[in-house]
């Protein structure tokens, strides 16, 4: 018994000592715990208000949605792994037309205000980023002499590590070269090759990105 008693006489000591000591933790360090707890607490909501703003659609691996986007049409909207989608100064509208498909890549960032309307299909590729108030839309819905005829809608697509600035709009039947730039306020009506500075409206070809 006295062995016993003097490890828990011991035992008591130590604790003693460790947890009745003053543990005091540098400012800095305060506030960094702050804000990564903060940070943590923000990608959480995130990723949960993804799951449920999107919950119409077929969403990969760690989507995440901050404010409150517009989902619309009865058409499929797919958007790949670590998506994120801003719709916090101005709704983000994604809307997909009956039978029409608007995909979205892995890792994309489309940013507040843009709006992405698929009357047939658009597709977005791998790392593609979009700024705000930016719109993709793939029909005219109407002719400009005739409006009561619709017109037939076009294919959008936009290939991996495209970044279109903010404004910009690209229109049906395009095709968005891999790595290219679509500047601010641009009206893209053509193909644009890869790697390639495009502006101006409608958008021409400003310079080549790999050869600047």
């Amino acid at each position: 018994m006295m062995i016993k008693d003097r490890i828990n006489d011991k035992l008591l000591q130590k604790s003693h000592e460790i947890y009745g000591r003053k543990w005091e933790v540098p400012t800095e360090q305060r506030r960094l715990y702050v804000y990564l707890l903060s940070d943590f607490w923000i990608a959480f909501w995130r990723l949960v208000n993804g799951f449920i703003r999107l919950r119409s659609c077929t969403t990969g691996k760690f989507v995440t949605v901050r404010g409150a986007p517009r989902i619309e049409g009865r058409g499929k909207i797919t958007i790949g792994d670590h998506c994120r989608i801003w719709s916090h100064m101005g709704t983000t509208q994604l809307y997909a037309g009956p039978r029409a498909e608007l995909i979205i890549g892995n890792n994309t960032f489309v940013n507040t205000g843009t709006i992405l309307s698929a009357s047939n299909r658009i597709v977005i590729g791998n790392n593609v980023q979009i700024a705000n108030q930016v719109i993709l839309m793939d029909g005219d819905f109407h002719g400009v002499e005739d409006r009561e005829v619709m017109k037939t809608p076009g294919e959008i697509v936009v290939e991996d590590d495209v970044w279109i600035a903010t404004r910009a709009m690209v229109l049906k039947g395009v095709r968005i070269g891999k790595g290219s730039t679509v500047a601010a306020g641009a009206v893209v009506t053509k193909d644009v090759p890869p790697y390639t500075l495009v502006g101006g409206v409608p958008a021409k070809i400003i310079r080549n990105l790999k050869n600047p």
